[in-house]
């Protein structure tokens, strides 16, 4: 710079100056104005109940407003919102910017009484954001040592620091693995599953394989290799060495989540030996995996051809389980290997076929080898074969379908009337209708559906059908599916239902929940529980069926206390027998779903079902829902049972899922 340029920079700067000045004072009118509206916009909305979303909308545009008005009115309105769920909303406005004058506040609602989780989760959320001296305070609240902090509070604090506090905040939290309870430090390394990359926590990490517990080893090297750390490979002789047998079924899971994703072709056959342990955890765990595995063609391939080969079951329920998300590309040489062996008749290629039902299916032409196996002339193959086109929507079984109208079988006339419901084509009328009048219970109400989503219409005698068809068969085209969308009503005329689900079967088995928590109440009365709700209804029902019902009691709690053996009839000895034990159910234990729904399936003669429950299953031979899903599914591939579900006070996915796999209902009684 010379000598004449500085003086002339000067000059510049001092006429400048007051431009400069000028756009300062217009940016921060601008920002003033905007902050004016928004508070403005939201006090507008605030009290009207109609308005909820623009509530919640106006508080989080306050909150992208960094402006010490609004941090202001931010801390009014989390006073104001006290112990309600919309203090969760403001918390989220607060922690979009940070704001140190606002801490001390959120850390007084994150350790409130009668504080609802949300609230004070995202209290403890957007104290982490603010850092500084709120990272100590929230360290020191999930100190296992700092016995008066209460759980709830502890988890919050720790979810706010691993979620929102960033590096400063997982150092800190990284002192805290090295000593204490094994249960507190194997939770705190959990709950830092998703911080990847950062390189002070993969240190700590490293060291813990190293040194650490089995428990803390084993999740530490998942978490590497989940991140895909350069050194995860390496590291898996270090917690692999120290497994003896049969380890924790917590190690056993942590174990598969590292194993399918170091690619290691030695380490394939301890995945499957640990994803055989019968334990909910490692079976989830497995499932879980199968994602990661669809990503290593080598072990799809070890899978394909070892361990779907295994002599054991177990194994091969593993690799099955491990391949659910295998490219189609993948599969398809093992859909051509079953193809030749079920040509050939092998028994054990149908038993393997029927096994592998949900990885063949992702091969279009799986349908074809379904379309042989519903033709065939032995009815267990017929069923399995149509049902499982059925489960995936094929339409190349309506021929079978028809076949299968007038089969003795009860089972395979009902899949065929459900099958043809799905599949629809014009040729099927004629055969629906010479069925009409032919069929009772749940299997007349079937067709009666079959009829109406042909037809779009109802009749109720066969006579008026023929005459029906004979009028309108010339040129007839099926109407459109929205019109005929859900069946009609298939009630028959029938009154009687279960909590809002029509009665229209015969052969019935009511599956009922009588677990300790059935003692919790269920609409306004105090007084009022779930178990009352489940009695009354009970009660009702069986005193408003006719005597031509069949029926069973099953009771479950930890156990299952099923009235008979098998369905009797409703006659007036069973009828009060029936109503008596109702009305004496008393609260148990545990729920074992499970157990209770296999009991009614195994009876040969129960076509429907009514499952009802208040809570996830806790008992039985299965606890995981997605086993309980896959059993059922299989079992009911032969036995075409339909399974409607009643949440009491829960909306359970488990339910939904089990109507939808059987054509039942699922309702939510809240």
């Amino acid at each position: 710079m010379n000598r004449h340029t500085f003086p002339f920079l000067l000059a510049c700067t001092a006429l400048l100056a007051p431009a400069m000045a000028q756009a300062e004072e217009a940016a921060a009118t601008d920002v003033a104005t905007k902050v004016a509206r928004a508070i403005a916009d939201y006090e507008a909305v605030k009290d009207d109940a109609q308005k909820v979303a623009q509530k919640r909308r106006a508080m989080l545009w306050l909150g992208d407003l960094e402006h010490a008005d609004v941090t202001a009115f931010l801390q009014q309105q989390l006073a104001a919102a006290g112990n309600t769920q919309f203090a969760a909303v403001v918390c989220e406005a607060i922690g979009r910017h940070v704001r140190p004058q606002l801490v001390d506040a959120l850390l007084e609602v994150l350790q409130r009484e009668g504080v609802p989780p949300m609230v004070r989760n995202a209290a403890g959320l957007a104290a982490a954001k603010s850092g500084g001296r709120a990272i100590g305070a929230l360290v020191e609240l999930v100190k296992p040592k700092n016995e008066a902090v209460k759980p709830a509070v502890r988890e919050a604090a720790l979810a706010g620091l691993v979620d929102g506090g960033g590096e400063p905040a997982h150092r800190e939290l990284l002192e805290l693995l090295g000593d204490g309870v094994l249960t507190a430090r194997v939770r705190l390394l959990r709950r830092m599953d998703n911080v990847q990359h950062e390189s002070a926590v993969d240190a700590a990490r490293i060291k813990l394989v190293r040194e650490g517990e089995i428990e803390l080893a084993a999740l530490a090297w998942k978490q590497l290799a989940i991140g895909k750390h350069g050194r995860a490979k390496e590291l898996a002789i270090d917690v692999l060495e120290r497994i003896v047998d049969d380890p924790k079924a917590q190690v056993a899971a942590d174990l598969i989540g590292g194993i399918v994703r170091v690619r290691d072709n030695d380490l394939y056959p301890l995945l499957i030996k640990l994803g055989s342990q019968p334990v909910e955890i490692v079976r989830k765990a497995v499932r879980e995996a199968a994602p990661a595995v669809a990503e290593d063609p080598a072990l799809v391939q070890w899978l394909l051809t070892k361990g779907l080969d295994d002599e054991r079951a177990g194994a091969r329920e593993v690799a099955k389980l491990l391949l659910l998300a295998a490219p189609t590309e993948a599969v398809r040489p093992l859909v051509d290997r079953l193809r030749s062996d079920l040509r050939a008749g092998k028994k054990k290629a149908f038993d393997q076929a029927v096994g592998l039902h949900e990885i063949l299916a992702k091969d279009p032409t799986w349908r074809l080898d379904l379309g042989s196996m519903a033709a065939a002339n032995d009815v267990e193959h017929r069923l399995l074969g149509l049902s499982l086109l059925l489960e995936i929507g094929a339409d190349n079984g309506v021929l079978p379908a028809q076949q299968s109208l007038s089969h003795k079988q009860w089972e395979l006339r009902s899949l065929a009337f459900r099958y043809l419901a799905r599949c629809r084509d014009v040729t099927s009328i004629p055969l629906l209708i010479a069925r009409y009048g032919r069929e009772d219970g749940r299997l007349a109400a079937e067709l009666d559906t079959a009829l109406f989503v042909h037809t779009g219409t109802r009749m109720w005698k066969r006579a008026d059908w023929e005459s029906w068809w004979n009028k309108h068969k010339t040129g007839f085209a099926l109407p459109h599916p929205d019109s005929v969308k859900g069946g009609g009503t298939t009630a028959g005329g029938k009154t009687v239902s279960y909590h809002d689900i029509p009665v229209v079967s015969s052969r019935i088995a009511f599956v009922v929940d009588h677990s300790g928590s059935m003692n919790a109440q269920i609409g306004t009365d105090k007084k009022y529980t779930r178990l009352d709700a489940a009695k009354e209804q009970l009660v009702r029902v069986v005193q408003a069926l006719p005597k031509d019902t069949s029926l069973n009691l099953i009771a479950y709690d930890s156990n299952i206390q099923p009235l008979f053996d098998d369905l009797r009839k409703l006659d007036d000895e069973t009828r009060e027998k029936v109503l008596k034990t109702a009305q004496k159910l008393a609260l148990g234990s545990g729920t074992n779903i499970f157990d209770a729904l296999e009991k009614a399936l195994n009876d040969p003669l129960v076509d429907t079902i009514y499952l009802l429950t208040d809570g996830q299953p806790t008992e039985g031979r299965l606890r995981n829902p997605d086993d309980i899903i896959d059993e059922v599914q299989r079992m009911n591939r032969t036995r075409q049972v339909v399974v409607h579900c009643i949440g009491l006070g829960i909306d359970s996915d488990l339910l939904k899922r089990l109507a939808a796999v059987t054509g039942g209902s699922y309702k939510h009684i809240r």
